[in-house]
C-alpha cells in the first residue's frame, strides 16, 4: 500500500501483543503519508491466529464482567449516536453497508428501524454468531446488485492488508452523492502519548497500519474524495485507556482508565486529537 525508503520512516513506539502472542512489534511512521505501519507483517495465514482469543469482544458477546457490562451500555448509547450521525447525510431511501461489521448487531440495530442495512464480515466465527440477523455477508461479491447510500468502516481500516484496494473496491458500491464513515483510532492523541507503547489501541499484530487525521485525509484525498465531517469517539479513550490499564497490570485498572480516558478526553475538547475520530468523506466535486 504504502511504499517508501526506510529513511523516510520513524519508530513510532514498539508495543507487545498483550491478547494472543506476547510477541513485540515495531510502528515505524511513513513521514510522507503521515501513517505508520505493523512491523514485521504476519503472513495472511498467521494473521487468522492473532484473533484466536476468546477476549477479541469485537467477535463476540461478553457479559460476565463489569467492564463486559458497561461496554454492552455504551454499545448501545453508540448506536443511537451513529444512526444519528448516518441519517444527517443519508438520502430520502436509508441504505448502509457495514464493511467489517463483526457479529453484525449494528446491521440488525439499523434493520429494525427500516433502514436497508446489509454487512460484509470475512471471519465465520463473527458473521455466525448470531444466526438470527439476516443480510451479514462474507464478501463483497456475496452482495445484491445495489448501492448504499452510507458505506461504514468502524474501526476497520487499520486491520486491512491494502486498504487502498479494499476503499476502491467498496467505491463501486457506493452511490454517486454517497459518503463514508470511517473510524480509526488516533494517534497523536493524549492518550497514546500517555501510554506510549502500552497504549491499547496500537493492538499489534491485528493492527496493520496506524493512522493520524492528516494520514487518512492524506489518503482519501489521493482516492478523491474529501472530508466534510470530523468526531471524537469519547467513550473509546475511556474504554482504550482502561485496557491500557490492564496490560500494566495495574490495580483499579477500571477507575486509573476512567480517570485517564475523561482527561484524555477534556485534552482533546481543545486540540481535536480524540483517542478515536470518526471522518466523513465524500467524492470531489
Amino acid at each position: 500500500m504504502f511504499h517508501v525508503e526506510q529513511t523516510h520512516t520513524q519508530l513510532l513506539a514498539q508495543p507487545k501483543d498483550h491478547l494472543v502472542s506476547g510477541e513485540r512489534f515495531e510502528i515505524r511512521l511513513d513521514v510522507n503519508t503521515h501513517v505508520a505501519a505493523t512491523h514485521p507483517r504476519p503472513s495472511k495465514k498467521k494473521l487468522s491466529d492473532y484473533y484466536a482469543s476468546d477476549e477479541y469482544i469485537s467477535h463476540g458477546n461478553h457479559k460476565r464482567r463489569l467492564a463486559d457490562q458497561l461496554y454492552s451500555v455504551v454499545q448501545r448509547i453508540m448506536f443511537a449516536k451513529k444512526r444519528k450521525w448516518m441519517k444527517r447525510h443519508s438520502a430520502s431511501s436509508a441504505s448502509y453497508l457495514d464493511f467489517g461489521c463483526g457479529t453484525g448487531d449494528f446491521v440488525n440495530n439499523l434493520a429494525e428501524r427500516g433502514w436497508i442495512s446489509h454487512g460484509i464480515e470475512p471471519n465465520e466465527k463473527a458473521r455466525t454468531f448470531n444466526p438470527a440477523y439476516k443480510n451479514v455477508y462474507a464478501s463483497l461479491g456475496q452482495l445484491p446488485p445495489m448501492r448504499f447510500g452510507i458505506i461504514g468502516l468502524w474501526h476497520v481500516l487499520e486491520h486491512l492488508p491494502d486498504p487502498k484496494e479494499t476503499l476502491t473496491a467498496l467505491e463501486k458500491k457506493l452511490t454517486p452523492e454517497g459518503v463514508f464513515f470511517i473510524a480509526l483510532p488516533n494517534f497523536n492523541s493524549f492518550d497514546a502519548k500517555h501510554y506510549k507503547d502500552f497504549w491499547a489501541a496500537y493492538d499489534v499484530p491485528r493492527h496493520l497500519w496506524h493512522f493520524s487525521a492528516k494520514g487518512i485525509e492524506k489518503l482519501m484525498q489521493a482516492l478523491g474524495y474529501e472530508m466534510i465531517e470530523q468526531r471524537g469517539l469519547f467513550f473509546d479513550a475511556i474504554y482504550v485507556s482502561y485496557l491500557s490499564e490492564k496490560q500494566q497490570k495495574k490495580r483499579g485498572a477500571l477507575l486509573r482508565g476512567l480517570f485517564w480516558g475523561l482527561y484524555s478526553n477534556l485534552k482533546a475538547h481543545r486540540s481535536g486529537e480524540y483517542s478515536s475520530l470518526v471522518y466523513v468523506f465524500k467524492r470531489k466535486n
